[in-house]
């Protein structure tokens, strides 16, 4: 089997630097290929009938078309999409300790990954004094290059990465969030480069573009709730669903959160539940197209072709 590779037309040098990798260790030219190009080899791929399998990860639009173009020409398809992971706080949680997981997930990484906390439910009785310890933690947080000591936050990826999430903070306040941090204000923010700071919203509602849409971005959005059966209710009724966290003292809140969240990877006390590589990547409703999840034996059984022989020896 041979393989190819067609990364972002964005950032196509991380990829190209792999491929060298791959054959100084030995790999035989011509299995591990590279494409670049943006729709049009895309399309290429999609149709062309000596490719047999499509795996994709991206926005949810994209997955979507991916998924729909690949099945249509015969081939087997993973698509992994877009997330608005959910986090609930109850009353009985360790609240430092949720306040530093919630900081690492909403904001490491820029906010620019598909397991990132971009939702957190908190009970009612407890938002005021958790928002207070979440967001002396964004102010500790050091902006700047990430091969920098001590900084935890680094650019987003691009310009108009940066103007759209400048353009859903503006649509938070207009829509009657609480801007609770404002990361536009922060130093490195106004200088050169595409940084913002960690951005927190109180007062969020399902009906803002806030909590509806990914931003991708270091943006957090607060919702108040009574207690863990709305939490779970909020965060079912999001259209994405990659993974979901729990941060609570109770083993039946635990089973609770368990059998009724609507995500595929659960973390409990943890920020970032993303599985060991034995897992299969398990997202759900929108965030993901296909059969065969990534990673795991499912990673396995999606590139396996198998082929079954029965034999009858006379002698």
């Amino acid at each position: 089997n041979t393989f190819v590779l067609k990364p972002s037309e964005r950032t196509p040098l991380l990829a190209a630097k792999l491929v060298d990798l791959f054959k100084e260790a030995g790999l035989p030219d011509g299995v591990l290929n590279i494409v670049n190009g943006a729709h049009d080899v895309v399309n290429g791929l999609l149709e062309h009938p000596d490719v047999k399998a499509i795996s994709f990860v991206g926005s949810q639009p994209v997955a979507e078309y991916v998924y729909k173009t690949g099945a249509a020409n015969l081939k087997r398809v993973q698509a992994l999409a877009g997330a608005k992971n959910h986090s609930i706080v109850l009353a009985d949680a360790n609240l430092d300790l949720a306040a530093k997981e919630v900081t690492a997930a909403a904001f490491g990484s820029a906010g620019e990954r598909c397991m990132a906390a971009a939702v957190v439910a908190v009970e009612d009785r407890i938002a005021d004094e958790f928002i207070a310890k979440l967001k002396e933690a964004a102010d500790n947080i050091k902006i700047g290059n990430g091969l920098d000591d001590g900084v935890f936050l680094g650019p987003i990826i691009r310009e108009g990465a940066k103007e759209r999430t400048i353009g859903y903070i503006e649509a938070g306040i207009e829509q009657g969030a609480t801007l609770v941090r404002d990361g536009r204000e922060d130093a490195a923010a106004k200088g050169n480069g595409y940084f913002l700071g960690a951005t927190i919203f109180d007062h969020v509602t399902t009906e803002m573009k806030i909590w509806q849409d990914e931003i991708f971005a270091p943006v957090l959005s607060i919702v108040r709730v009574k207690d863990l059966a709305e939490g779970v209710q909020i965060a079912n009724e999001s259209t994405l669903a990659n993974g979901a966290c729990l941060y609570t003292d109770s083993a039946a809140a635990v089973r609770q959160f368990r059998e009724t969240i609507h995500a595929g990877m659960l973390g409990i006390n943890v920020g970032v539940p993303a599985p060991m590589a034995f897992f299969p990547f398990s997202g759900y409703k929108n965030s993901f197209y296909g059969d065969l999840h990534a990673n795991g034996k499912d990673g396995v059984e999606f590139y396996t072709r198998k082929k079954m022989v029965t034999a009858r020896y006379m002698k």
